[in-house]
């Protein structure tokens, strides 16, 4: 979407190598990608390698939504120092899961919506939700 690509974008300006994952992925977004990106066909293959993880997807609730889509399966594939950057929605993460990871190695965890789990972990770092609260959001 929008957002992701904006993020790609951003990063790569920034020196980053670039892999991304999108199961619906537009040609209309996909134009909006930089055009070095590298796309994955898995999630796990999206991260399995990645310093820097950035989630940009909505939440759906029910069955074949996103609730918890990173889940065990996908933080296990985490190399041990990643750095997960949360910015989409809380209830997208396995707080269970995050923890493990996090106490297991040198991983972070970085979001704007509290976990009653992780807000105080020494490797999470919880900022303010403020996106709702600008001129430009009203």
């Amino acid at each position: 979407g929008h957002i992701g690509a904006a993020t790609a974008r951003d990063a790569e300006h920034l020196g980053c190598k670039i892999i991304g994952y999108d199961p619906s992925l537009s040609i209309e977004n996909a134009l909006k990608l930089p055009r070095s990106i590298e796309l994955a066909d898995s999630i796990v293959n999206a991260v399995k390698n990645a310093d820097y993880i950035s989630i940009n997807i909505p939440y759906i609730k029910g069955e074949g939504g996103t609730h918890g889509i990173i889940g065990k399966d996908v933080i296990g594939s985490f190399k041990e120092d990643a750095v997960l950057l949360n910015f989409a929605r809380g209830e997208l993460v396995d707080s269970e899961a995050m923890k493990q990871f996090l106490d297991s190695g040198d991983g972070r965890y970085i979001s704007d919506f509290p976990d009653d789990l992780l807000w105080n972990h020494p490797n999470t770092v919880l900022l303010p939700h403020l996106g709702a609260s600008t001129a430009e959001a009203e």
